[in-house]
């Protein structure tokens, strides 16, 4: 509030109204004729999750300041006046705030991304005798921008559903309870390795959703990204001699994604646990010449669990 005080008296004292010897109220023009201050401001060094700028005022800027607003698309706010932005006068911003100069001959904010792709800057500053700036402004547009979290990688535990507990759905005896899988992130790419329920090797790849931190499978396969969900089809053979395959299936219908719950802690996100759906391995018999439901051979769905076993290492 100090500050914003000391810069309004600053502007409005290059407009008011000064009483001479003689008490003739006459215009103040003191500031007549000079030229506006200036501040520059450079993008540099942006990621998918922050950008940086560089301010860079002329000599007789006193302190200057910047507001951003975010957006979904290339759609401009309004842009404030300079005075509302030198004295934090603007409101419903991302950010915003006020630097004094300090003779130095820039200055580096850096800014944190949220789930936005735009990013509307507005800046501009105040001389040392009250004189305002012109309004400029930057748009950084940073496609899947994102906050800054790191997906913990690493071999995941989850406990599926015993032959018992699938009854006489079960395939076999004995199937069931824990097992490993790695699950990792590499350039953005979200994706499963090892065997699901200890047998069939299947690379899933997942989507990460940072507004509530999930990671979702939707039965993609790595490497065959353009084929789509593969729920709902044979995908190989357990035994050509009887014939016996196999197919993946998820939640309800059988096409429900299977989504996993991150908790997320020191901006590391780990799974936690089933938030919904299902990832379901069924053997079909093929010897009636027709594909004929056999069992259950592997379930997981949210009453199963899922723990971070072993973290992988950089």
């Amino acid at each position: 509030m100090k500050i914003r005080n000391i810069i309004a008296s600053l502007v409005l004292g290059s407009l008011v109204f000064a009483s001479c010897d003689e008490g003739i109220s006459t215009p103040n023009t003191a500031n007549k004729g000079k030229a506006k201050p200036t501040l520059g401001v450079e993008l540099k060094d942006n990621t998918d999750v922050d950008f940086n700028l560089t301010f860079t005022p002329s000599a007789d800027v006193a302190n200057f300041a910047y507001v951003i607003y975010t957006a979904d698309s290339y759609d401009y706010k309004t842009i404030p006046s300079a005075y509302d932005i030198v004295t934090k006068g603007v409101t419903g911003t991302f950010a915003a705030a006020s630097i004094i100069n300090d003779e130095s001959a820039s200055k580096d904010v850096n800014v944190k991304c949220i789930l936005k792709d735009y990013y509307q800057i507005c800046f501009a500053a105040i001389s040392k005798d009250g004189l305002l700036s012109e309004v400029d402004t930057m748009t950084v547009h940073i496609p899947g921008a994102h906050p800054d979290i790191t997906f913990v990688s690493g071999v995941y535990t989850f406990t599926s559903y015993t032959s018992e507990e699938l009854g006489s759905d079960a395939f076999m005896p004995g199937l069931g309870g824990p097992f490993d899988l790695t699950i990792s992130e590499s350039a953005g790419v979200y994706s499963t390795s090892g065997p699901w329920f200890g047998v069939f090797n299947l690379p899933l790849v997942g989507v990460y959703d940072y507004s509530d931190n999930t990671l979702t499978f939707d039965g993609t396969v790595l490497g065959d990204e353009t084929s789509g969900s593969h729920f709902g089809g044979l995908l190989g053979y357990v035994d050509k001699t009887v014939p016996l395959a196999w197919a993946l299936w998820g939640g309800g219908s059988g096409s429900d994604p299977l989504v996993l719950q991150c908790t997320v802690k020191d901006k590391k996100a780990t799974i936690t646990s089933i938030k919904s759906g299902a990832i379901e391995i069924d053997i079909y018999n093929g010897s009636s010449g027709s594909w004929a439901f056999n069992g259950v051979f592997g379930l997981l769905d949210s009453d199963c669990s899922v723990v971070l076993k072993t973290p992988a290492t950089d």
